[in-house]
Formats: structure tokens, sequence, C-alpha cells
């Protein structure tokens, strides 16, 4: 999915955050994904587009990000760095491969039910929740032999 600059600064600008080069060159490469990426994914992919963009930036920038709700930090992660992805505009869960990182949205909410007892037992106010499902799927199951 192709999305415009505008489209981008517009979604900086609804949630108060100033657009930047570098905030776009970033937040287009995670646009542009279809995987999480590291923060040094990240840096690789849009240092082309902006030079002055430094890794340390990256990280600045993944983490108010996700501070602010934009980006999300995934629970996996590669050789211990952290995946980082955009914040789905609807709910959804993922299963997600930790051999090749593909992610397969799954279409039922199993915590709708368990999210609204919390809610009674505790006197919470829920705001939402994230689940993250990890496996091997089925080419790199067959691909090592598993």
């Amino acid at each position: 999915m192709d999305v415009t600059e505008a489209t981008l600064r517009q979604a900086l600008a609804g949630k108060g955050i100033k657009s930047t080069k570098q905030r776009l060159a970033v937040l287009g490469e995670l646009e542009k994904s279809d995987a999480p990426l590291t923060a040094e994914d990240l840096f690789m992919k849009a240092h082309a587009q902006c030079e002055t963009l430094s890794l340390s930036t990256v990280y600045r920038i993944v983490d108010m990000l996700c501070e602010k709700g934009v980006v999300m930090r995934s629970g996996l992660m590669e050789g211990g760095r952290s995946l980082f992805e955009l914040t789905p505009v609807v709910h959804r869960h993922n299963l997600i491969c930790v051999r090749c990182h593909k992610i397969i949205p799954l279409e039922d909410c199993p915590l709708s039910q368990y999210e609204s007892d919390i809610a009674k037992s505790t006197g919470y106010n829920i705001s939402g929740h994230k689940l993250e499902v990890y496996g091997v799927c089925p080419k790199c199951s067959k691909d090592r032999g598993h």
C-alpha cells in the first residue's frame, strides 16, 4: 500500500507530532513494509531518502512514535533487537513466524470477553490489548525439515 507524504504528514499532525524529513522517511518505510522492522533496518532503508538521518535519530523517532501510539514495538525480537510496525488502524491480532517474520492477521479477537471480565473484576477502564501468537510457518517448517 503506497501512501502519500501528505497522508503521513496528516497522521503525524493528528497525534500532535511535527513532520520532519527524518520522521517522514522512517514512517514511510514502516508503511511500505509487510513485516516489522528493526531500527537498524529502518535506518538502512530510510537513509537513502534522508542522508542526514543517523541510527540514534531512528531510535529516538521510533521511541517517540511508540509513545504517541503511531508505531508499536512487537514482542518478537530479532537478535535481541526490537521490531517496529505501524499501529493498525483497526483492532487486530497477529500470528508471526519466528523464522521469516511473516505476519498473518487473525480474524477473530478471542480476548473481548476476557477483557470485559477483567474490567468488571478490577474496576479498570480497559483501553485495549495486543495479542501476538508465535510459531513456525508451514514454509519455514518445510524448508528446515520440521
